[in-house]
């Protein structure tokens, strides 16, 4: 049987087009191949990338800009190269209409739910003034739902995790369904009904846990 090629998605600095490497460690690990991808804007080359991967990984380390989700720019947000962000939505939207598996880590999760009519709280510590600490690697336990594809990947009700972000989902798209919270109701992973696109706010990249690895088994599955 042929392995299972995951596209990956990169930030754009300057020339380079550029990733880390532990994104592609876990899909070797997996048993899968990994592809950094380029990060095209033009439609005709996404399809003709995307016609040669199986899956995709919307990376993290960015923030999107706040007009994608119909709202002013605060003083906290710190955009990325404008040129990712067509370029992940392109691939977001081909990949989803071939019912394509999608992973969504961290910032990609967030935009995943911009892309299908989502918004974003921009500033945690901001806006939600009593919520637990979510950047700098941050510790703490997030809450499975029961009857959520997650809770079939990862096998566990709680998961302890570490957290790099300062903005997190407002409002979330009708296109998916929250499968995993803080204790402070801030929205830590989400899922499309039909079970192809999973975004979780942690990077799993990181982990060396069993339930953070068998994410990256589910990508890679045919199934």
């Amino acid at each position: 049987m042929a392995r299972t090629v995951v596209g990956i998605t990169c930030d754009i600095k300057e020339k380079l087009f550029e990733s880390e490497k532990y994104y592609s460690e876990k899909i070797f690990q997996a048993g899968g191949i990994p592809f950094y991808l380029p990060m095209t804007t033009s439609d005709k080359d996404v399809s003709s990338v995307i016609g040669n991967i199986d899956a995709i990984i919307i990376s993290g380390s960015r923030d999107i800009d706040t007009s994608l989700y119909g709202q002013k720019k605060t003083k906290k947000i710190n955009s990325l190269n404008a040129n990712r962000t067509i370029s992940e939505i392109l691939y977001i939207n081909k990949m989803n209409r071939r019912k394509k598996k999608i992973l969504g880590i961290c910032g990609g999760m967030q935009l995943i739910n911009v892309c299908f009519g989502g918004d974003l709280l921009q500033d945690i510590k901001t806006l939600v003034p009593d919520s637990i600490e979510h950047e700098n690697g941050a510790s703490h336990t997030v809450k499975i739902k029961e009857t959520s594809l997650l809770k079939k990947i990862l096998e566990k009700d709680k998961l302890k995790v570490r957290s790099y972000h300062h903005q997190a989902i407002n409002s979330l798209s009708l296109n998916l369904i929250i499968s995993a919270e803080s204790s402070d109701k801030i929205i830590e992973a989400v899922e499309s009904d039909d079970q192809k696109i999973l975004g979780v706010q942690w990077h799993p990249e990181l982990s060396n846990s069993r339930g953070d690895f068998n994410i990256f088994r589910w990508l890679i599955s045919k199934r």
